[in-house]
């Protein structure tokens, strides 16, 4: 499944993967729910998980958003413990994202719950 195969890269990923991944995220909407996430919120951590220090600007772009969006999810995600911001020492308007611990948690059990979903093949469709 494509959905399984993104989770699995560690390449950065097109604006386009996530919006498919977003589309795949909502299917689940029930499950994430349970977790206490969104399908946004989902995929943002995933994307933090395979690209740790982005900025928010970097996420932005990649997810297709204006970067208000952004600002205001990643509050969102700050407020739940799932992600640290931090500034940068060059440009302190700058400001790089990475996973908290239990941010690391949500992302486990995210691929734990959509891999019991979706069969996992070795040919992804």
């Amino acid at each position: 499944m494509r959905l399984v195969r993104l989770l699995r890269e560690s390449r950065s990923t097109t604006s386009g993967e996530w919006r498919r991944c977003l589309r795949w995220l909502n299917a689940y909407r029930g499950e994430l729910s349970d977790l206490g996430v969104t399908p946004a919120q989902a995929r943002a951590v995933l994307y933090l998980q395979r690209n740790p220090n982005s900025s928010i600007q970097q996420c932005a772009v990649v997810f297709g958003v204006a970067g208000s969006t952004m600002s205001y999810l990643v509050r969102s995600l700050h407020r739940k413990g799932l992600i640290t911001k931090q500034r940068t020492e060059q440009d302190d308007r700058q400001v790089l994202l990475a996973l908290s611990q239990k941010g690391h948690i949500l992302t486990w059990l995210l691929h734990k719950q959509l891999n019991a979903r979706l069969p996992l093949t070795a040919k992804a469709s």
